[in-house]
């Protein structure tokens, strides 16, 4: 188990504005004490029993606060553990001279020497359990902590491969995924060989994103999702929030998950179909009423999207999704439709039959949607939203159940809630429609082989 953790706490704090005049932001005083005793508590709780905080502005506060701050353990003697500073200005000089993330790092080689140690900001709240799971990462591999979130692009988005890093994207202007980097690390002292490699970023920072990066390319960087909570405390409004926070986990937690990981509005209000339509364009997940059942709707052009929609349903890859399109003339760009076929469908659409067609070779579907079949399932739905949100992207987009494989689809907005807000990747926006009516999935036609085949009896 690793017992050493770095705290990075040399920063003022800038954003926090009038509140860090004179202090640095670790120090602010949530419920009547400084937000870093409760970082502190927490470290301690996990079994962190050598710290070290690498400091900067206004040091000397930091040590009368160390000073007169007591762990939460009270079986826990003094001889027990360290509580140990490092000056960054010492070391490496002021800030004009020299700043970034990376900059504690560089601070700590002759400390911490061969040992392995998990590396936080000062400024972001873990729980114990989330801590202790980076202190029991012991190994060769470093690791990265990782959230969901439905803004992602606010933060440094994580590209990944199964358990291992790729890389790092800051900020990305178009939509690479929702994992983004919660700021908890594991490091091997290879991280100091690497340290010498990086550069000055854009922002004329370096930035310890960048060191994470090298290691990533090599395949040593492991990433671990945050089971609990992350809190950034990092402007004025997080000391409200985290005072919230802190008076009542418990019940907080389920509104904190719930608001965090997908975003809830009424399918009545007056922008759902251009919300669901910005979510859908960034590559993101939407649960929405359908003429049937709740479904996941996903722009079906976008390999990314749909991969989510088989990781949120844990679906078989191999196991086809259909697709909603707006018109005849839509299906007729996705598929094969003869004049036949097109007399038909003009007599049954929009409604409850999906058909299964031979997909066309440029059909510009993403080819994870037919699971390496040369069909694909289509329909119009007979439902004005879902009309609104196809006709607002031009898109074809999924037409799947919104349910974890193996479970009945359901029609009860309670059930979709429960069923996805513990889950891991989860939808990015519901439409809530609250209960629809007692339905079931559409008809599935199979009009791909020489005589049409019922593969599924709707109702």
């Amino acid at each position: 188990m690793i017992k050493k953790v770095v705290i990075a706490a040399a920063g003022q704090g800038t954003r926090m504005l009038h509140l860090t005049k004179g202090k640095s932001k670790h120090l602010i005083n949530v419920k009547k004490r400084p937000f870093l005793a409760y970082l502190l508590d927490n470290l301690f709780s996990a079994g962190y029993r050598d710290l070290i905080l690498v400091v900067g502005y206004r040091e000397e506060l930091i040590r009368d606060f160390l000073a007169k701050y007591k762990p939460p353990l009270k079986s826990l003697r003094k001889s027990q553990y360290k509580i140990r500073m490092v000056s960054q200005y010492d070391v490496l000089g002021p800030k004009n001279k020299i700043y970034g993330t990376a900059c504690p790092l560089m601070c700590l080689e002759n400390i911490v020497k061969k040992s392995q140690f998990v590396y936080l900001c000062g400024d972001n709240l873990y729980s114990a359990r989330d801590l202790k799971a980076m202190m029991n990462a012991n190994g060769k591999y470093n690791y990265l902590s990782a959230v969901y979130d439905k803004n992602p692009e606010k933060y440094g988005v994580l590209a990944i491969d199964k358990e291992f890093l790729k890389k790092i994207v800051e900020k990305p202007k178009i939509f690479l995924g929702n994992l983004i980097n919660a700021g908890l690390y594991k490091f091997t002292p290879e991280v100091f060989k690497k340290l010498g490699k990086i550069s000055k970023s854009p922002r004329g920072e370096y930035e310890i994103t960048d060191v994470v990066n090298l290691l990533a390319k090599e395949k040593k960087v492991k990433v671990k999702i945050i089971k609990d909570y992350w809190l950034d405390f990092g402007n004025p409004a997080d000391v409200i929030k985290v005072s919230y926070f802190l008076k009542s986990f418990q019940k907080f937690k389920k509104l904190f998950w719930k608001e965090r990981y997908f975003k809830i509005i009424s399918f009545r209000a007056r922008d759902a179909a251009e919300e669901a339509v910005k979510f859908l364009e960034r590559g993101q997940v939407v649960v929405c009423p359908t003429d049937t059942v709740y479904g996941l709707l996903a722009d079906a052009t976008n390999d990314k999207a749909v991969e989510k929609v088989f990781k949120i349903k844990e679906r078989d890859k191999e196991k086809a999704i259909s697709i909603f399109v707006k018109d005849m003339e839509m299906a007729k760009k996705v598929a094969n439709v003869d004049k036949n076929m097109e007399r038909f469908l003009e007599e049954v659409w929009p409604g409850k039959i999906t058909v299964a067609l031979r997909k066309k070779e440029k059909s510009g579907l993403s080819k994870l949607l037919t699971g390496g079949k040369k069909t694909v399932g289509l329909r119009i739905p007979d439902y004005e939203l879902i009309a609104r949100i196809i006709k607002k992207i031009n898109k074809p987009v999924t037409a799947t159940s919104a349910n974890i494989s193996g479970r009945v689809s359901s029609v009860k907005i309670k059930e979709i809630l429960e069923q996805f807000e513990k889950q891991e990747i989860r939808p990015d926006l519901i439409l809530d429609a609250g209960n629809l009516p007692r339905s079931f999935p559409s008809t599935v036609i199979d009009f791909s082989g020489k005589k049409p085949k019922i593969v599924r009896k709707g109702k």
